[in-house]
């Protein structure tokens, strides 16, 4: 047993921000309601976002196996960041958008696709569909989908589909997912779906932050020592996502009422496939609904051998640093993601 307890005491810049801020009231919120706070969200730290901007941008469809398109954008390091590069060919990261399977768009993140392009990334930032509208599996599908187009054509050296798409040549063998929230149980998900397909080692990273590893109503609450109880009953009141939007978000995904490998990980996936994971960089917050689950499973990994790391940032709440870039942690978050990513080998 164990306990995380003690990451809820709030850094005073967040409790300070909090009181600059209007804190909706989500208790009678429709799906519309939250898609709409999700698309303003999404476009807030764009104009707080003063870092690198080194690269081109272009607005595309990648087809699925089944034929479906599905929007993205492509970030293209510019050749100043190449030729400091040393114009070796750059690596690939699939970014991976929050927003509780329901919405979200491809602004959630943009500052983070922009940052890996400054360090000679391409970065390929999925609009995957959404649910209750599809399936649960359809957001994993999609992002799974991208990747899989996007590498095939470049193991097959079809050029043609490349350049349609606007995908300059990169390395193959240094492809990474990042996920934030809704996005990193994507990225898992992918993760899971590429060791079945029995293509374990071609995805060499995974980026998670604020990952949901477990159904709420599966959690383990047996493995918490804490008497305030895991994170989803210690910080149920949680800014930014609580108990109750956690649950709408997790019935509108409509997950299988049985334990499903790809969302409920920490308690459903075996050990053979986990030990398969590939570098994992997990980025944990302190006053987060989904808290102990990621810590579980990142203890779990660790304990399997998985190479992975974990950063926790006490006292802020969920994904703060994916839109709050005028805070102090945020650059510490990405001062902490630069050494991640030189770690997993990304630049």
């Amino acid at each position: 047993m164990t306990s995380y307890a003690e990451h809820s005491k709030i850094a005073p810049e967040f409790e300070h921000m909090l009181t600059l801020i209007p804190r909706p009231d989500s208790a009678n919120y429709s799906l519309e309601d939250y898609r709409r706070v999700l698309d303003g969200l999404a476009t807030f730290p764009n104009t707080l976002y003063s870092g690198p901007k080194d690269c081109e941008t272009k607005e595309t469809a990648i087809p699925i196996s089944d034929g479906t398109p599905i929007p993205v954008r492509i970030y293209t390091p510019n050749e100043t960041v190449r030729a400091v590069a040393g114009n070796k060919l750059p690596s690939i990261v699939f970014h991976l958008h929050g927003g509780g399977w329901i919405g979200g768009n491809v602004e959630f993140g943009h500052p983070h696709c922009l940052w890996f392009a400054s360090h000679n990334v391409i970065v390929v930032n999925v609009g995957y569909r959404f649910c209750p509208e599809n399936s649960y599996d359809t957001p994993q599908n999609d992002s799974y989908g991208v990747y899989r187009a996007i590498h095939d054509a470049a193991v097959n050296k079809d050029s043609d589909s490349l350049q349609k798409w606007g995908i300059p040549e990169f390395d193959t063998e240094k492809v990474y997912l990042y996920g934030t929230s809704a996005g990193a149980q994507i990225a898992t998900a992918c993760a899971i779906i590429d060791i079945e397909s029995t293509r374990a080692g071609v995805i060499k990273g995974l980026f998670l932050h604020g990952l949901p590893a477990v159904d709420p109503h599966l959690f383990p609450t047996e493995k918490i020592s804490s008497d305030q109880g895991p994170s989803t009953v210690q910080n149920k009141n949680a800014p930014f996502v609580n108990a109750v939007d956690l649950g709408r978000f997790t019935a509108w995904r409509n997950s299988p009422p049985e334990a499903d490998i790809y969302f409920s990980p920490l308690v459903a996936l075996d050990d053979d496939k986990l030990k398969q994971f590939p570098k994992v960089y997990h980025e944990a917050y302190g006053m987060d609904v989904l808290r102990d689950g990621q810590l579980l499973f990142a203890e779990r990994m660790k304990e399997l051998g998985v190479d992975s790391r974990v950063q926790i940032h006490s006292g802020y709440g969920h994904c703060l640093f994916s839109t709050a870039w005028m805070l102090e942690g945020s650059k510490v978050a990405l001062d902490k993601l630069e050494e991640a990513s030189r770690w997993m080998g990304v630049f």
